[in-house]
């Protein structure tokens, strides 16, 4: 039998997680619900509002609370004090744009009215919670919600509790959970420093650009590396930014990364480059093509092609670089590019069976990433295999994997792969979009590393004017851990330096890992293995 009172205080707790993320509001004076055939329930906003300022519980609150562990009750005080860094006006355009509007539909679902009487005054509570200069709180959005009595549909919060769970808490106890897992390996050498690999190399390089024309839409711009004094060709090594980010974000594992002697091709993707994104936004231009993302690999593609023909026909270019022995690398959107391109089929029946729960009101999606998935499932649907057999290497940084791959199409990733994850990412929230997917990967080299308290921008650079709540902290120590281990990662599997196998071990990650961000490395994990880890008894 269901313990009730713990049942709420469950529910109030997981409630507000939904809340941190870019989840819902409940406010006014009141809030209530229905449990048939137990009646009618209500807690004031003043109590919760009482309970945030100052802890105090009063008897209102005290019955949903009295069954709430201390570390819970306190996790529930922090996130309604969470601040933030939003101003009124970035909310107002946010609201304005298609993706706003979708992901404040989805918010309004767990109030108990007709969406376009509580998403307008859902969002009106944003805004206006918004202008407080220093941030604004999930509790003062309760209290700006509109009207003295807050009704919430139940069954729609009740099924958002496991996903909540499985999006948020669920991280903390699977990287604990890996973390006393015995990871066999090869023994490290005492004295072997794998910092020492993001000390630059010696290898000069000239830059050169290109303006590749595409079939339809606009051109592929793309920043090419060439090594220089070279006795025969070497290993090319493309990056694929992800939305609303250009291959400038990366230019600092690029250039290490040429610094000893790889081939660069950096790759602005035209319909979801940082201009093109940001004038969307703010409602300057058209969002572009939904299916855009989805076809950013046949760019990879493209940008091989044409650097084929120009070593072929080009003396400057003429055995700098070897075409057929490929790694990429690619952030977020364009994580998903590089793990497509290296193999995982595209299962659009999967992803059009998720977003179909989109139009549940029942359910709410608290996941971002598919918000951006199920843009474009109107559309006619992608060419499933999107691999260029000339990869041979995905080092891919917060993807974006679920589930466009579905539960099949990583399985087919058919080249030694690198996935990093940060516990603090929201955007591309770790268990979905990473770990579930990792241990999915089968008949290749896998490597899943864990980056604590990193966030969905802590390995882009250029980040300088966004709240640092956002970007997360130790920025230039992540950069530190992508050139070591990108370096070690490449040179293992396109130069097939034997030696750089000791620095992909959890024991030299060990000897890395720094506050604030530790890090794990896990080699292997399988979906039985993981779901063991998610257990929240274990």
């Amino acid at each position: 039998m269901i313990n009730f009172k713990r049942f709420l205080g469950i529910a109030l707790t997981s409630s507000f997680l939904v809340l941190a993320s870019p989840r819902a509001i409940k406010g006014a004076e009141t809030i209530t619900f229905s449990i048939m055939p137990l009646g009618q329930f209500d807690i004031s906003v003043q109590s919760l509002t009482t309970f945030a300022e100052t802890g105090t519980i009063d008897p209102d609150f005290k019955f949903y609370t009295q069954h709430l562990k201390p570390e819970e009750l306190e996790k529930f005080r922090g996130l309604l004090n969470h601040s933030f860094k939003l101003n009124s006006i970035e909310a107002f355009r946010f609201f304005n744009t298609t993706f706003g509007k979708e992901i404040a539909q989805q918010l309004s679902y767990i109030i108990a009215a007709p969406t376009n009487e509580s998403q307008p005054f859902l969002e009106g509570a944003i805004i206006t919670a918004a202008q407080n200069p220093d941030g604004f709180k999930i509790i003062d959005v309760i209290n700006a919600y509109g009207g003295s009595d807050l009704v919430l549909n139940l069954d729609t919060f009740k099924n958002t509790i496991d996903q909540a769970d499985s999006l948020y808490q669920a991280t903390d106890r699977i990287f604990t959970w890996l973390g006393k897992q015995d990871s066999p390996s090869p023994p490290v050498p005492p004295n072997l420093k794998p910092l020492a690999l993001a000390e630059p190399g010696p290898q000069q390089w000239k830059t050169t650009n290109l303006t590749i024309p595409r079939p339809d839409g606009q051109p592929v711009k793309v920043f090419v590396y060439l090594p220089q004094g070279n006795t025969k060709p070497v290993p090319l090594v493309v990056i694929a930014p992800g939305l609303n980010s250009n291959f400038q974000a990366f230019t600092y594992i690029a250039d290490h990364l040429a610094s000893y002697g790889f081939a660069i091709a950096g790759i602005d993707f035209p319909e979801s480059d940082a201009a093109r994104m940001q004038d969307s936004l703010q409602g300057l231009d058209a969002f572009p093509n939904p299916n855009a993302w989805l076809e950013q690999p046949k760019d990879v593609t493209l940008v091989l092609d044409t650097l084929t023909q120009k070593a072929a026909t080009d003396p400057a270019w003429q055995g700098k670089f070897d075409i057929n022995n490929v790694g990429i690398l690619g952030h977020s959107l364009g994580g998903y590019t590089a793990i497509a391109s290296g193999g995982a089929s595209l299962e659009w029946p999967a992803l059009l069976q998720e977003c179909e729960k989109l139009n549940q009101p029942n359910q709410i999606n608290l996941n971002p990433a598919l918000l951006w998935q199920c843009q474009g499932v109107d559309s006619a649907p992608p060419l499933s295999d999107l691999q260029d057999k000339r990869i041979k290497a995905v080092l891919a940084i917060n993807p974006v994997t679920n589930p466009i791959f579905g539960p099949d199409g990583m399985k087919n990733l058919a080249v030694p792969t690198l996935i990093v994850a940060g516990s603090d990412d929201i955007f591309a929230p770790p268990v979905p979009e990473q770990i579930i997917p990792f241990s999915l990967i089968e008949d290749t080299d896998k490597y899943l590393l864990l980056v604590q308290n990193a966030t969905h921008l802590s390995f882009i650079a250029g980040t300088e004017n966004l709240p640092e709540k956002i970007v997360g902290p130790g920025q230039d120590l992540a950069y530190t851990y992508l050139k070591s281990l990108g370096l070690a990662f490449f040179d293992l599997y396109l130069q097939q330096n034997s030696d750089s196998a000791l620095y992909l071990t959890d024991e030299a990650v060990q000897r890395m890992s720094q506050a604030p961000l530790p890090l794990q490395l896990v080699q292997s994990l399988t979906p039985a293995q993981l779901e063991q880890a998610m257990d929240i008894n274990n």
